[in-house]
């Protein structure tokens, strides 16, 4: 039924060749064609007990000479209406299967005899018709698959976040995806059958239709209807037996890249007011105050000590904004050589500079784009760079390196530093005008010795947190290395008070950290610190704690260079030490083993 007109063309050319009359059946017994002349009343069906419907069910050829001598006739109660007078009457197979059967059926004396008499070649050119049908029925199949298929891939390529456009040989678009006309704001109707170099007019793709130059991720920027076009856009040439079969552009949407390098090179870990651990007045008041400047748009300044957690606030800020489901961009400006860091905040252009990537490279400030940039330790920012970072920040555009096009970019700024930047400006090493350009909102960070309160709660986090970390069941601290930890200045601040819980959760080997886990720098410090108690002399406390390490970590050489390293002294000097201890029967091996790789006769090194 699904190819009901080519079946009943088939029927009426056969008819028209051979003067007689024509029925064909599909396998349900439907009648898909008919010339209608030997029966006088119209049907659709056939039965199971005419002769068609005989071969239908048995798959055998059958040739009947008459009614009278066709049993199905004899038995038929629709003879009265029939004309028949001899048919011929073939099955129709297709993939093993009987689909139906095709009847040659005479109405005439004349085509009785005329039937009979050449019934191998009317048998031979059923069957024919027969093949004729299936391989109607083959190319309606066949098109229909290419109509799934084709519908499959426009599915396929509507949803894959890229632009897609197909074009022949000469370089006219076949095809373009939903994505692409989004991108063009032109719908596909206005742009199948132009040619690509009007829509993308670039070298780049004229090179690919003229010459078969493929290219890829090339930065593209255009304007179409009302839109402008951002995206990086690669070309393939399409071969069919090794001949030019036209071209594929894949263009992917500028935001999607940014966000895709944000992903893999960003911290996947946000942070929220609640995660900084800090209770006291001076830290309640820091943290209410950047929970309420978080909902705006103006550039904060973040300043303290090394340690005190600037970047952890500024992305407590970020996370806390209306900018939070976007980019968070951290850069430090001190540790990146000065001949990188520009074309790092602000990008490059191909070709700019031998080594550079093909195609270019988007600055930080693009990366950011609708998000945060943190800008650390801006006081190290080189003074030449200044003014492109105040223009950035007034005009809200940007210029790559070897560029000449300005760039709009959407971004907060958020710097940090340890350095007094007023006094910069004063001695001339820091512009005035970027100064108040960044400080609109100024925040600082007390070291940790300003709010002694939050320690012990530091102290508790981080013990959680390394316990868990490296998997050992330590309970909490003993009264004496508490204290001593308490009475630590802390200079490095909250970066160094979770160095040393993690140094010491490392070093205890029972449940509560001892102070004989704890670094010498702060046993030593706490010391110095506690002078109600005459403390032991220097000699005698830097002998026990060097006993102290030696059972600790051992005598081998790996050991000893690792307690040299604790004490902040060389190798050389720890084996001086070693020897000017009392040599007692427990500690006189310590200082005889140079298997530091000195000979005996060295001993002890110079």
């Amino acid at each position: 039924m699904d190819i009901q007109e080519a079946v009943q063309q088939v029927s009426e050319a056969m008819a028209s060749v051979l003067d007689i009359d024509v029925i064909i059946s599909d396998a349900d017994f439907h009648i898909v064609g008919d010339t209608k002349k030997h029966f006088k009343r119209d049907v659709t069906e056939v039965k199971d007990t005419y002769v068609i419907g005989q071969v239908i069910k048995t798959g055998i050829l059958q040739v009947v000479s008459g009614k009278d001598d066709c049993e199905p006739c004899l038995s038929c109660m629709q003879q009265a209406s029939c004309n028949l007078q001899a048919m011929i009457c073939v099955p129709i197979h297709h993939a093993g299967t009987r689909i139906g059967a095709i009847g040659l059926i005479a109405i005439t004396s004349a085509s009785h005899d005329k039937l009979l008499e050449n019934q191998c070649n009317m048998i031979e050119f059923a069957e024919r018709m027969a093949d004729l049908i299936v391989s109607k029925l083959r190319e309606k199949e066949a098109a229909l698959h290419l109509t799934v298929a084709k519908n499959q891939l426009t599915s396929i390529m509507n949803s894959i976040d890229e632009g897609i456009a197909a074009t022949d040989e000469s370089g006219s678009i076949v095809y373009l995806n939903s994505i692409l006309e989004d991108m063009l704001g032109a719908p596909n109707r206005a742009l199948i059958g132009r040619t690509v170099t009007d829509v993308l007019d670039v070298p780049c793709v004229a090179a690919l239709i003229a010459d078969g130059v493929e290219f890829n991720n090339v930065e593209l920027r255009a304007h179409h209807a009302k839109s402008e076009v951002h995206a990086l856009m690669s070309g393939r040439r399409v071969n069919l037996e090794n001949k030019n079969a036209g071209a594929i552009f894949a263009l992917k949407k500028m935001e999607d890249v940014y966000q895709v390098i944000n992903k893999l090179t960003g911290s996947p870990v946000s942070t929220s007011f609640d995660q900084i651990i800090g209770d006291s007045a001076v830290m309640r008041q820091l943290k209410d105050t950047a929970l309420r400047v978080a909902t705006g748009s103006s550039s904060i300044l973040i300043t303290g000590e090394s340690g005190t957690g600037k970047e952890v606030f500024a992305r407590a800020i970020h996370y806390a904004s209306p900018r939070s489901k976007s980019p968070f961009i951290a850069i430090n400006c001190a540790a990146m050589p000065e001949s990188l860091i520009e074309s790092e905040l602000f990008g490059y252009e191909e070709g700019t500079f031998t080594g550079g990537i093909r195609g270019g490279r988007p600055g930080k400030f693009q990366l950011a784009h609708g998000g945060t940039i943190f800008l650390d330790e801006i006081g190290d920012m080189p003074l030449h760079l200044q003014p492109k970072l105040l223009r950035v920040l007034q005009e809200k555009s940007i210029e790559k390196l070897g560029g000449h096009k300005s760039l709009a970019v959407d971004v907060r700024l958020i710097a940090a530093t340890n350095k007094d930047l007023e006094a910069m400006v004063e001695r001339g090493e820091f512009r005035e005008d970027l100064f108040y350009r960044i400080n609109v909102i100024p925040l600082r960070i007390p070291p940790l010795r300003e709010r002694p309160k939050d320690t012990s709660l530091l102290l508790s986090n981080f013990l959680d947190q390394y316990s868990a970390k490296l998997n050992k069941k330590i309970k909490g601290f003993t009264a004496d290395a508490e204290r001593a930890l308490l009475s630590y200045p802390w200079r490095g601040n909250v970066r160094e008070l979770a160095n040393v819980v993690e140094y010491a959760i490392n070093m205890e080997p029972s449940a509560y950290i001892t102070t004989n886990s704890l670094p010498f720098r702060v046993l030593g410090k706490r010391e110095a610190l506690t002078p109600a108690k005459p403390p032991p002399t220097w000699r005698s406390t830097e002998q026990q704690m060097i006993r102290s390490l030696c059972d600790e970590l051992g005598t081998s050489v790996a050991a000893k260079r690792q307690i040299a390293e604790e004490l902040g002294v060389s190798l050389a000097t720890l084996y001086r030490k070693l020897k000017d201890m009392p040599a007692d029967a427990a500690y006189g091996r310590f200082r005889g083993n140079t298997s530091i790789g000195y000979p005996q006769a060295a001993w002890p090194p110079r």
